[in-house]
């Protein structure tokens, strides 16, 4: 697949350690693709080019612009968020490719209710997908979204709004490092993602599939535990950071 030219068009703090870049490919008019789907940016950094490549999920859905909202977490060590944080700015100039992964909705109205897992910017997609197909579905879906502290929840006030105005979405943050009292009309729990979908989803059933995004050591956790409460691997559809 071609790189293709690409223009950081905004940048927003989304939290202490959190920024949001409106990637632009002004290459075409409109950038069409699936939510859940992730961009590769080629970073001016390392020794050789493939030293620069890292991949973002697309935090919000197909808008019609030319513009994918990329949702980034700096990271202590990262070259390539380093890049983005420190030396990047509105107007940079980099090279990406289409948009690609499969780690998608199926098409077509859901038949299945759907489980959201995620920790940190693994949000980003299942936000795109709220967005994409919560007031056309039926089935009902669930965002489990674990952060340390309550300055850590991202894009806290869209998921709260939908959580009001959408009879079929529920909407759980999990503060692992700050007591849950933050919010009446939110399902805030202390601690860990975990313990809330065992409890939520004890009893097994056909009709859920269960998505997991962040770091690998969650998303393993979370399928191992999915596994021991009896649900078939076929249900349970992952996609792991770093």
């Amino acid at each position: 697949m071609k790189w293709k030219p690409a223009i950081i068009r905004r940048i927003e703090q989304r939290s202490p350690t959190v920024r949001s870049f409106w990637v632009e490919l002004p290459d075409r008019e409109r950038l069409d693709f699936k939510a859940g789907q992730f961009l590769t940016l080629d970073l001016p950094i390392g020794e050789t080019r493939r030293d620069g490549w890292r991949s973002y999920s697309i935090a919000a859905a197909a808008d019609g612009t030319n513009q994918a909202e990329l949702c980034i977490v700096r990271l202590p060590e990262g070259k390539g968020t380093g890049f983005l944080f420190y030396d990047a700015t509105v107007g940079t100039e980099l090279m990406t490719k289409e948009p690609a992964g499969v780690f998608t909705l199926p098409e077509g109205p859901l038949k299945n209710d759907i489980v959201m897992i995620c920790t940190g910017t693994g949000v980003a997609p299942f936000r795109a997908m709220l967005q994409e197909r919560l007031s056309a579905e039926s089935v009902n879906f669930h965002l489990i979204f674990g952060c340390r502290t309550r300055e850590d929840v991202l894009y806290a006030e869209e998921f709260a709004t939908m959580f009001r105005e959408h009879q079929n979405f529920h909407y759980t943050v999990c503060l692992s490092r700050e007591e849950a009292d933050w919010q009446e009309d939110i399902d805030f729990r202390q601690g860990y993602v975990h313990p809330v979908y065992e409890e939520d989803y004890a009893e097994v059933r056909e009709d859920v599939r269960f998505y997991l995004c962040g770091w690998a050591v969650m998303v393993d956790e979370a399928k191992d535990r999915l596994l021991k409460l009896g649900y078939p691997e076929k249900q349970i559809i992952a996609e792991l950071y770093g």
